[in-house]
């Protein structure tokens, strides 16, 4: 394992969260990835036919990430779960892997729980690299 740098606090190991789904969260989620079906739309936990309010289907990782306020995360502003201890200044994501069993509706209570798994050192042309393996799992209430 490499030497701490002390650049940051490090991210928990593991971390649990519990969030409550609104036809609000929904409808910004929807708004900012540009996606304009009438599902992800309405005022309220039911669209226009009755149906439950869905959330697109990556809209549970926006529970994935700590929720701070800009002065509180990493001068490159990574999520705090990046912060692993390991000698880089900067962090990319290199890969997602997604498996969806049900929807995710208005009024829907999602609890995430993030583990930090291997620290791998590669060396790549431009230098070392770390490659990390963070897994978070979704659990609806039902």
């Amino acid at each position: 394992m490499p030497e701490p740098t002390g650049r940051r606090p490090l991210a928990p190991a593991h971390r649990t969260a519990t969030n409550q789904v609104s036809a609000r969260d929904i409808r910004h989620f929807a708004q900012a990835i540009g996606e304009d079906h009438p599902r992800f739309h309405g005022e309220g936990p039911l669209v226009d036919d009755g149906s439950p309010m869905a959330a697109p289907p990556l809209f549970c990782q926006i529970f994935a990430f700590a929720d701070l306020a800009v002065d509180e995360m990493p001068v490159d502003l990574s999520p705090v779960e990046a912060a692993v201890d390991v000698p880089a200044e900067r962090t990319v994501g290199g890969s997602s892997r997604f498996e969806l069993f049900e929807p995710i509706c208005a009024g829907d209570t999602i609890t995430s729980v993030t583990e930090q798994g291997d620290v791998r050192k590669k060396t790549g042309s431009s230098g070392d690299l770390y490659l990390v393996t963070v897994e978070t799992s979704f659990y609806n209430q039902n």
